[in-house]
C-alpha cells in the first residue's frame, strides 16, 4: 500500500512538473499587463505604451498598460509585489521603487526581495533650471546668489522622497546653500508655480521643461549624469560645472514579481531589449531627454546594488525625511 501511495505521489509530482514546464514553454497564453505607478501622460506611461505596442506582436498576445497611480508609487509597487509570479504582471517604474522603502517605514514591499529586474529602458538625467529673468546664468552664479540668501529662497519637487527631492538636497549640501523645499503633487503644478515666480529654482524633467527653455522663458544651468544630453547640448554636466556629487541619474525600468520562472524572465527580457534597441525607440527616448540603455535582466540586476548604496548614502548624509 505504501508503495502504491509513493507511486501515485511521484506520478502526481511528475505530472505537475511537466504541466509547469509546459506552461512556461507556452508562455504567454493570455493577455499580459504592464502596471505603471503614475497617471497617464508622464514619461513612464508613454515609454510603457510604446513598449506594449511592440511587445504585443512579439508575444502574440495583447499587452495592456494599466495605470495605478497614488501613494507616491507605493500602491502600484505593493500590488505588483503580491501579484502571481507567472509573468502576466509586469511593472514599469522608475527609481522610486528603490528609494521609497528607504524613506517610508510603512512601505509594504521590499524591492530587493519582492522584485526581479527585467530590463532597464533608459537613464533619466534631470536639469537644474531657473527662470530667464533670474540674474543666475551659470552654476557658479547659482551658488553665489543662493548662498547670499540663506532661507529666503525656495525650490520645488514633484513630490517628497522622489529623485528630484534627493538630488536637490544633495545639491544644496554640495554647494552650501539653504533653500526651502516645496513639494507638489506632480510636475505640472510645480512648473506652473515655477513659471509664475512662486518658487525660485528646481531640478526638472528635461522633456517637461524643454518647451519653456526653447521659448526663452527658462534657463538650464546643468544636467545630472556623466554626459551632456541631446535635448540640451549646450548645458554642461554638474561635474563640468564644478559640482562632483550630481553624477548619479535615475532610470526607467521593468520588473516582475520575484520567483517568476526564469524561462519567462529570459523571454520577456530578450524581447524588451530587442524593442529598446530599435532605431525609432532610441530616437524617441533621446528626443524626450532620456538616454537609451537597453540593459537586459542580468545587466540591470547587477547595476542595482551600487545604485541602492548611492541613494541610501545621499538620503542618510542629507538627513532626508518625508512626512
Amino acid at each position: 500500500m505504501k508503495s502504491l501511495v509513493s507511486i501515485v505521489i511521484c506520478a502526481a509530482l511528475g505530472l505537475s512538473a511537466t504541466a509547469h514546464a509546459s506552461d512556461t514553454s507556452d508562455y504567454p497564453t493570455r493577455p499580459v499587463r504592464i502596471i505603471v505607478p503614475f497617471a497617464p501622460g508622464g514619461a513612464a506611461d508613454a515609454v510603457s505604451r510604446r513598449i506594449a505596442d511592440k511587445l504585443s506582436p512579439a508575444l502574440k498576445q495583447p499587452v495592456i498598460v494599466e495605470n495605478r497611480a497614488g501613494g507616491n508609487t507605493m500602491i502600484a509597487s505593493e500590488y505588483v509585489a503580491k501579484a502571481p509570479k507567472d509573468g502576466y504582471t509586469i511593472y514599469s517604474t522608475n527609481t522610486t521603487i528603490v528609494q521609497i522603502p528607504m524613506l517610508y517605514p510603512n512601505a509594504r514591499y521590499d524591492e530587493e526581495k519582492d522584485f526581479t529586474a527585467l530590463a532597464q529602458c533608459c537613464s533619466a538625467p534631470l536639469a537644474l533650471v531657473v527662470r530667464a529673468d533670474s540674474p543666475v546664468k551659470t552654476v557658479k552664479d547659482f551658488i553665489d546668489y543662493y548662498k547670499a540668501r540663506p532661507g529666503k529662497t525656495s525650490y520645488g519637487t514633484a513630490g517628497a522622497g522622489g529623485t528630484q527631492h534627493i538630488l536637490s538636497e544633495a545639491l544644496k549640501s554640495a554647494v552650501g546653500i539653504d533653500s526651502i523645499h516645496v513639494p507638489y503633487k506632480g510636475e505640472a503644478p510645480l512648473m506652473a508655480d515655477f513659471l509664475g515666480g512662486r518658487i525660485d529654482w528646481y531640478i526638472a524633467t528635461p522633456v517637461t521643461i524643454a518647451p519653456h527653455i526653447q521659448s526663452g522663458k527658462v534657463r538650464a544651468l546643468a544636467v545630472t549624469g556623466a554626459d551632456r544630453i541631446a535635448l540640451f547640448p549646450d548645458s554642461p554636466t554638474f561635474r563640468e560645472a564644478g559640482v562632483s556629487k550630481l553624477d548619479v541619474v535615475g532610470w526607467y525600468g521593468l520588473f516582475v514579481p520575484s520567483q517568476t520562472p526564469a524561462a519567462v524572465i529570459d523571454k520577456l527580457s530578450r524581447e524588451m531589449v530587442a524593442i529598446l534597441k530599435q532605431p525609432e525607440m532610441i530616437e524617441y527616448l533621446k528626443t524626450n531627454g532620456l538616454v537609451p540603455t537597453a540593459l537586459g535582466a542580468g545587466e540591470f540586476a547587477a547595476s542595482l546594488p551600487p545604485f541602492r548604496t548611492t541613494f541610501k548614502t545621499m538620503i542618510t548624509e542629507n538627513n532626508i525625511k518625508v512626512e
